[in-house]
C-alpha cells in the first residue's frame, strides 16, 4: 500500500501521507490519518466527518449489488462543494486502479470529507493495492455499460461524463503511465528487496500499460 501511495502521488493524486518504519526488524506501514486537523488556535485536533461511497450514495449496509464510478460521478455533481476537480480526480484514480491492478476498489475504499452544510469534498485516495495475483477487474465497475473489466479503452470512452475532453483524458491517462513506470525504483527505494519486487511485477507490466501509452499525448 505505501508504494501504491507514494506512486499515486507521483502521478497527481491526492492521498494519505505513509512512509515504511522499522520495528524491530520489522517493517511496518504508517499512514497519517486526513480526517484529523489542528486547530490554530488551542493546537488541539479535531476530528473532520468522512463517510464512504456507500455511504453517500445511501446504499444500505452489506449492499452486494453491482454499483459503477459514473455513480460516484452523479454523487460528486450532486454533493460536491468544487465538482470539477473532484470528477477529474477521480477519472484520474481509475486510470491508477486499472494500471496497478488495484482491484479491490469498492464502494468503502471510496470517502467524502465535509465541508460546510450539505457539501462535501472527494478525501484523499486510501487502501490502494496492487494485487498482481488477481484478474483484472474492477470491484467498482467504469459505468453500466463497460462491467468490471479494468480496461483503459472502457475509461477513455467514459471521460466525457467525468467532464473531460480526450485531450485532457489522454494527458491524465500519461501522467498516471509515466508514474507507475517507475513503480520498480519506488519499491527499491522503499526498501523492498529484489525477491519482493519481483513479485508484484505482475501487478505493473500488462497490456494496459500499452494500451495507456497509445493514447498519450
Amino acid at each position: 500500500e505505501v508504494l501504491a501511495l507514494h506512486l499515486a502521488r507521483r502521478a497527481h493524486i491526492t492521498v494519505a501521507d505513509a512512509r515504511i518504519v522499522d520495528s524491530d526488524d520489522v517493517p511496518v506501514a504508517v499512514i497519517r490519518r486526513f480526517d484529523r486537523v489542528q486547530d490554530a488556535v488551542s493546537g488541539e485536533q479535531r476530528r473532520l466527518l468522512f463517510v464512504s461511497a456507500a455511504t453517500m450514495m445511501s446504499l444500505p449496509p452489506g449492499d452486494s449489488g453491482e454499483h459503477s464510478y459514473t455513480e460516484i460521478a452523479d454523487i460528486i455533481r450532486q454533493r460536491s462543494a468544487d465538482a470539477t476537480p473532484d470528477l477529474a480526480e477521480l477519472w484520474r484514480r481509475i486510470a491508477f486502479s486499472i494500471l496497478i491492478n488495484n482491484v479491490d476498489d469498492h464502494l468503502h475504499n471510496h470517502g467524502f470529507l465535509h465541508v460546510e452544510g450539505d457539501l462535501w469534498r472527494l478525501s484523499p485516495a486510501f487502501d490502494v493495492n496492487p494485487f498482481p495475483d488477481r484478474a483484472r477487474e474492477l470491484k467498482t465497475w467504469i459505468s453500466e455499460d463497460a462491467g468490471p473489466t479494468a480496461s483503459i479503452a472502457a475509461l477513455m470512452a467514459s471521460a466525457r461524463y467525468f467532464g473531460l475532453s480526450h485531450t485532457r483524458a489522454s494527458e491524465i491517462v500519461g501522467d498516471v503511465e509515466r508514474s507507475v513506470s517507475t513503480w520498480s525504483t519506488v519499491a527499491t527505494s522503499l526498501g523492498f528487496t529484489r525477491d519482493e519486487t519481483d513479485a508484484f511485477a505482475d501487478a505493473f507490466e500488462h497490456d494496459e500499460r500499452a494500451v495507456a501509452q497509445r493514447v498519450m499525448v
